[in-house]
């Protein structure tokens, strides 16, 4: 049976004194999927979410800001379409994370396979956030 939670949550820091964190710094770093999933955009077609986890240690040293348990960033430019464009984007992803190519993909299977991803920096209602740029091969 679980354990009820409390309704009163503390912080270490008064939530008013808090400002937005810094983003991962922009750069290339190592990264494994720790998950995939098939979705659908506002315009109903298929994408696949992938998250990339970036580990603590690869944090620069002048970086305070990053969870002690490193960080995710899902990766949404996947295209699964059955098109050109998208199959040659997925294409280049797969050889990028070392996926194996063939008519039928399974994305969960990319969970545990690593890639060099490329971070940068975008705002989102007015916040700096770091989103994968770019991924290709470690």
């Amino acid at each position: 049976m679980s354990e009820e939670l409390s309704s009163i949550v503390d912080f270490s820091v008064d939530l008013g004194k808090q400002d937005a964190p810094e983003p991962l710094p922009v750069g290339e770093y190592t990264a494994m999927i720790r998950g995939a999933e098939v979705k659908l955009s506002q315009r109903e077609t298929k994408y696949g979410a992938i998250s990339f986890h970036i580990g603590a240690d690869q944090y620069p040293a002048d970086f305070s800001d990053g969870p002690d348990e490193g960080l995710t960033i899902v990766y949404r430019r996947v295209g699964l379409e059955d098109n050109p464009q998208a199959r040659y984007g997925t294409r280049r992803f797969c050889e990028a994370i070392g996926a194996p190519l063939s008519k039928s993909i399974n994305v969960e299977e990319w969970v545990g396979m690593e890639a060099a991803v490329e971070v940068a920096h975008e705002s989102y209602e007015g916040v700096t956030r770091a989103v994968i740029q770019r991924v290709r091969a470690a």
